[in-house]
Formats: structure tokens, C-alpha cells, sequence
């Protein structure tokens, strides 16, 4: 493998974006559902105990397996409206605030519906709220929205039609959103893809996106692109 590949692969943020869990290891699946089960519950030792149990693969920014819709162990937590404590650990664990749920939603947006719902008003969960507020993005909502189409894109042009017996890949995977970039170490991910023997490596810049991907089985997969809110240039391509 080379130097370059060797460095993008290197311990960044991995995301996993598997919606059907036949693509992912029966170990990760089983362990998944387990965490989201105690999640569910409520019962937050045993979501620290798996968190924590390094034989254990877990992801904490995983939803269910299968499921769809797509919470996440912090968006539980902020159903529950755990102690502060607890999602404060869940933070530290590496939980993103600014990945949202199937509708849209950030786990702050959950526990703002349902302290409306128990019409107990702001007061009574100031200080989860406040953990839970994703830090402010210095892009425009619009600007995410287009980076994100445009993202799309190119990582359809390279596995569409390749991959999952000619399914619509975004019916098979979650693509990475756009806006998790600004809270994940060196606003930088990977995305390793199944089937794919390789993958994409996104990072966010002053507005734009650098993206690199590759197979290592095929010769001269190497691509890429740069991606701004109008469109994606291809820059390089047939490094591995």
C-alpha cells in the first residue's frame, strides 16, 4: 500500500454509515443491539459498561442496526433526559451532538420536543440542554445543504451501479452529513465503504471539502475532488 494511502487511513474519525447491517460483522451488529437496547431503557451503566469494554464493537454514533430511526445513544439520552452526568460521559466518549435522527433532528431537538410535550418549559433541563447544543457552525445552513448534495454525488459516481447488486447506495449507506465535520478531531473523517476495499477520506476546510478515494484492488482507483457549494472538481486522480 502506498505512503499516501497508509496516511489517509491513519486513526481518524471512522464513520460508519451502514444501513443494512449485512454489510457489517454479526459481532458489530450483535453488540449494537445491545447497546441500543440499554440505551432504550435508559440504563446507563450497561451503555457505559459496552462503551467502555474494549472487546466490544461498539460505535456510539451507530443507530440500531436496521433501524430507521437512525437515534443514536445520545439522542436516547435526551429522550430520557438523563442526569447531565451522563451525557456529558457520553460526549467524552466521542458522541456527536450535530448528528442528527431520521427527521432532521440533533439530540437537542428531542429534548426540546418533549419538555414541551411534559410542558415542563426550559428551566427544568438547562443544564442538559445546554451540554446538547451543537457548537454553532461558521457555514450557512444553505452552504451545508450544498456541500452535502455535491458529496453525494461524487461518492455516487464511484460506487453507483458498482455495488450492492446495482441498489441505490443511498439506500444501502447513510452518507457522512456535512455538518458532523466541524465537530469531529481536525474536521477530517473516514468513510470506509463495504464491498468497496477502501473508501473516502473528507475533510472540511475554510467552506470547502478535500475528498480522496480508492480501492485497493483496483489499479489507478485513486480520485480526487474538491467540492465547494457550486459543484465537485476532480483534481487528481490514479494515485493507488
Amino acid at each position: 500500500m502506498s505512503q499516501r494511502i497508509e496516511s489517509l487511513e491513519s486513526q481518524i474519525f471512522s464513520w460508519n454509515g451502514a444501513l443494512d447491517p449485512s454489510l457489517v460483522k454479526d459481532e458489530h451488529v450483535a453488540a449494537s443491539h445491545s447497546l441500543a437496547d440499554a440505551a432504550k431503557m435508559g440504563d446507563w451503566s450497561t451503555v457505559f459498561n459496552l462503551l467502555d469494554d474494549e472487546t466490544q464493537t461498539v460505535d456510539i454514533n451507530w443507530w440500531r442496526p436496521g433501524g430507521t430511526a437512525w437515534f443514536t445513544v445520545l439522542h436516547q439520552a435526551a429522550w430520557h433526559a438523563a442526569p447531565p452526568a451522563v451525557v456529558a460521559g457520553l460526549i467524552a466518549r466521542g458522541a456527536l451532538t450535530t448528528l442528527t435522527d431520521s427527521r432532521g433532528r440533533t439530540a437537542l431537538d428531542i429534548r426540546i420536543e418533549r419538555d414541551a410535550v411534559a410542558g415542563t418549559g426550559h428551566a427544568s433541563s438547562e443544564a442538559l440542554r445546554k451540554l446538547l447544543e451543537p457548537s454553532t457552525s461558521p457555514l450557512a445552513a444553505a452552504r451545508i445543504r450544498a456541500l452535502d448534495h455535491h458529496l453525494a454525488a461524487v461518492i455516487d459516481s464511484r460506487i453507483g451501479g458498482r455495488l450492492y447488486d446495482g441498489r441505490n447506495p443511498q439506500q444501502v449507506l447513510r452518507y457522512p452529513p456535512v455538518a458532523i465535520l466541524q465537530e469531529v478531531p481536525d474536521h477530517r473523517l473516514r468513510f470506509p465503504v463495504p464491498g468497496m476495499y477502501g473508501g473516502f477520506d473528507i475533510a472540511l476546510r475554510r467552506g470547502y471539502l478535500e475528498t480522496s478515494s480508492w480501492s485497493r484492488v483496483v489499479g489507478g482507483s485513486g480520485q480526487a475532488h474538491v467540492i465547494t457549494h457550486a459543484g465537485a472538481v476532480l483534481v487528481d486522480e490514479g494515485f493507488v
